[in-house]
């Protein structure tokens, strides 16, 4: 009997011990999943996904194949820590050159890859570029993945039934993409791509859309999208004049010009350089519409370049003195207050001296959609209560805020002048209108607290009612158990006494 009693017991013991290990692994939210940074704190540059177009209308829009060498651009502006896959599309989608090291012994890889892309497929295929794209990146545990789209045409597979599947799968992959922190950049190649799919895949996954209107265009827009992603510190590009000041380590100069014109550079000794003949300290990388020439630790003082024409010349620079930006927008919504900070860094830490900085001036040039421009000073006075200007008085950061008006496409150029350099950063967004439902939602977040309390509350109550049922259930199987085990204790002892009878 001791024995019988001491097996039930044992038995309750465990089966209780079941329930609540059971009801414990009932809310997973309670174990922190680990974060990709945690398991990476050191991962570092971006992987970049390129898909590029194959499709046979290429050949119209891009006769000279001018997005090869735009892309080949954009790889040499990238750094080593960046890593860089290659997809064409056109009937379907082909990896050219999965994720690889942007090292200087890959970079021919990488162009030869880019060399394979061709215009000669039937169809636009974009579902299944996008598709290979989200598959490469999947495998990256880095914090910035980005997938760079560029197409002339729209989503086309040659039937109704195939375009309407492929658009329902993309409206699938988009979320996913959002949901993975992975952002799509589309560039519309032409007024003939769909643009406004491209630029709403873009702003699904806040990422930034741009629009190449001519082949030779693209170059700049592959730049303007390397300063989206990367934003570099450039220096002002006057006329045909620049300066370099002791701070800056290396200048990368991006010169377009136009088909059957040299580049001439010539540096503060009056030394003129050439793509046939240049100084040791420079690489100089030769295209039909552009050059891209780097000079590392150039001379200081004055450089002038020979242009053909004035736009979309750029001077970027590695510096040891940098102007920093925390808006990166790519999409904002007409109605709503931009604000623009900027601060300098030296060695990674923030400027504050006040006696350096009262002799530096920060100020944005903002261009609007209708052509105006405006100037905004930026402040450091913490007059503005964090709403659109500065946030604190004397912290190094300057601030100012402005109500986008317009619809459209929106360049800010942020520059921080002293009395011994220059310093320009270009930010670009576009505005949209906003949708119906804003209203409604800015209602919602103006009581935050109380939205996220009813979330918690909902939460909380879904926790207990799972808890009270599991709990009820192991009591209903512990009462169970003890009546069972009450009715062998009783049969037990009916036996015992027949038999005491019987003797």
């Amino acid at each position: 009997m001791k024995k019988s009693s001491a097996l039930i017991c044992a038995f309750i013991f465990a089966f209780l011990s079941s329930m609540v290990f059971a009801a414990d692994n009932a809310f997973p939210d309670k174990k922190e999943p680990r974060k990709i940074s945690e398991q990476n704190p050191n991962k570092e540059g971006f992987d970049i996904i390129v898909l590029m177009d194959c499709s046979g209308s290429m050949k119209k829009t891009d006769p000279q194949s001018y997005r090869k060498p735009a892309a080949r651009l954009f790889i040499s502006l990238l750094g080593e820590s960046d890593r860089i896959g290659i997809i064409g599309f056109g009937d379907s989608a082909r990896v050219l050159m999965p994720l690889t090291d942007n090292s200087k012994k890959n970079q021919e890889r990488l162009f030869s890859a880019i060399n394979k892309i061709s215009s000669k497929e039937f169809s636009t295929n974009i579902t299944d570029a996008v598709k290979k794209g989200f598959e490469e990146l999947k495998s990256s545990d880095r914090k910035n993945r980005i997938l760079i789209l560029m197409s002339d045409g729209k989503l086309a597979l040659g039937a109704k039934e195939k375009d309407d599947a492929a658009l329902a799968e993309l409206s699938k992959l988009l979320p996913e993409l959002a949901k993975s922190g992975i952002k799509l950049y589309s560039v519309a190649f032409t007024e003939m791509s769909d643009m406004k799919l491209l630029e709403d895949m873009a702003k699904s996954t806040g990422g930034f859309s741009r629009l190449a209107k001519a082949d030779k265009d693209l170059h700049v827009i592959f730049a303007s999208i390397f300063e989206k992603i990367k934003s570099p510190d450039t220096i002002p590009l006057e006329g045909d004049t620049f300066e370099i000041d002791k701070d800056i380590n290396e200048a990368i100069l991006l010169i377009s010009k136009k088909p059957g014109t040299s580049t001439t550079v010539i540096d503060p000794s009056k030394g003129k350089h050439t793509p046939a003949k240049y100084g040791k300290n420079m690489q100089w990388y030769e295209s039909k519409a552009f050059d891209m020439i780097t000079v590392k630790e150039p001379a200081q003082g004055k450089w002038k370049v020979k242009l053909s024409t004035k736009e979309g010349n750029k001077v970027f620079v590695i510096t040891n003195l940098s102007l920093k930006s925390s808006f990166d927008k790519g999409f904002v919504y007409k109605g709503d207050l931009v604000k623009i900070d900027a601060w300098l860094e030296r060695e990674g830490g923030t400027l504050a001296e006040k006696d350096f900085l009262g002799q530096v001036l920060f100020f944005a040039e903002v261009s609007t959609p209708d052509g105006k421009s405006m100037r905004l000073d930026l402040m450091d006075d913490g007059s503005s209560g964090g709403k659109s200007g500065d946030d604190k008085q004397g912290d190094g950061r300057y601030s100012a805020g402005f109500e986008v008006n317009n619809i459209g496409e929106y360049s800010i150029k942020i520059v921080s002048e002293g009395k011994t350099f220059k310093r320009e950063k270009v930010i670009q967004f576009k505005a949209a209108e906003p949708p119906a439902q804003k209203a409604d939602k800015a209602s919602d977040q103006k009581s935050p607290a109380k939205k996220g309390g009813a979330k918690k509350i909902d939460s909380s109550w879904k926790s207990v009612l799972i808890k009270f049922g599991i709990i009820n259930l192991s009591l209903l199987g512990v009462i169970g158990i003890i009546l069972l085990a009450r009715k062998i204790i009783i049969k037990s002892k009916t036996k015992a006494k027949k038999k005491g009878n019987k003797k």
